[in-house]
This record gives structure tokens, sequence and C-alpha cells, in this order.
């Protein structure tokens, strides 16, 4: 089994730290090692993966020059502004939950992260955004169809009935414009919804 993505969580306020923890909480693949305020985050402690931080004044966190491990900021705004190095990411503030998990795991695996609103892809020349987003539940089925599980596993790792996984899987399939189940994996782990 894979070990959890650690992360360690900064923001400007205990409330906002808290709400963060909390979107990685009952997120399976996910350890929160810690959290703090931001402006008083000096040094962040050995067995974390990546580095969360939620704050309105990027330029006064001392971690941001330290840091040995990726860094996520979350910023009010335009995010193009920002420079940052290869091992970290930006994303607006209203990014949803499972956006900030999505990019935690792909900084976590190495791999470079850029909001939608600052990269264009494309796929044969075409923009693939989402026609709807989808829910973590989906995210989470996705995943393990990834995996190579069927709808009957799926159903038993997740305590749910048969009808209901066929039901993710045909929604999961129809919002991201896929022609089958393998086709919708391609297209999730281009889009950046599965955890490597």
């Amino acid at each position: 089994m894979q070990l959890p993505t650690r992360v360690f969580i900064a923001a400007d306020t205990d409330a906002e730290a808290r709400k963060l923890v909390q979107t990685f909480k009952q997120s399976p693949g996910f350890a929160v090692a810690g959290f703090g305020l931001a402006d008083r985050l000096i040094q962040v402690r050995d067995g974390v993966d990546v580095i969360l931080i939620h704050s309105s004044e990027l330029g006064r966190i001392p971690a941001r020059s330290q840091a040995t491990v990726p860094i996520l900021y979350l910023v009010q705004g335009e995010t193009r502004t920002l420079r940052l190095d290869r091992a970290s990411a930006v994303l607006r503030q209203d990014a949803s939950p499972a956006q900030i998990r999505a990019a935690t795991a792909a900084l976590a695996a190495g791999l470079h992260v850029e909001s939608l609103s600052t990269t264009a892809f494309s796929d044969d020349g075409a923009d693939f955004a989402l026609q709807e987003a989808l829910t973590d539940r989906e995210i989470g089925v996705l995943n393990l169809i990834a995996e190579g599980l069927t709808n009957p596993e799926i159903a038993r790792r997740l305590s749910i009935s048969r009808n209901t996984v066929k039901f993710h899987v045909s929604s999961i399939i129809a919002k991201l414009g896929a022609a089958s189940r393998t086709d919708a994996v391609t297209l999730g782990m281009k889009r950046g919804l599965i955890i490597v």
C-alpha cells in the first residue's frame, strides 16, 4: 500500500488553517503533518511532502525561501503575476477541495502544476475544460477505476451498491466527455484528477 501524502498547512488565521485541514482529513491518500499561522512559519519539520500556504501576503512568509519540499500557494485574484520555482504551484483561493488535493498529490509526485487560468491545455488542439466538475466521490471512483478495479470491487471498497457505482461511472464518463472507462482514465490523468 502506498504511503499517504504528508501535508503541512499554513494560513493567515487559525480558522483558515483548520478549514484546509478538513480538506485533507477525510480523504484517503493524505495525512496532515501539522498546521500553523503563515507569518510564524519558520521551519517545517521533516516528514512533510508538500507545504500548503493560504495567505494574502506571500512575501512575508519565511518558509518561501527555506522550503526543501514543494509549496502549493492559495492566493486571491490573478495567479500569473507570481514568480515561482518549478517545484511550487499556485491556485486561486476559490479552488475546490478536489482541485487542492489533486494539485497537492501532483506536487508530491514531482509533477509540474499550473492553474487552468494560467495555462491552456489542449488535446488535439481543443481545450478540455470539464463541462461540469467531478464531485469528490466521482474523483474517488475515477481513481479506483484507474487502479483497475471493477464495479463490484469498487462497490465493496466504498461500501456502496453496484448501481450507485454504475451511476458514478456513467456520470464521470459524461462529465469528462469520454467514450469509455479507459478513455475516462486517460482524460483524468491529463487533467490531474488521478492521484499517481
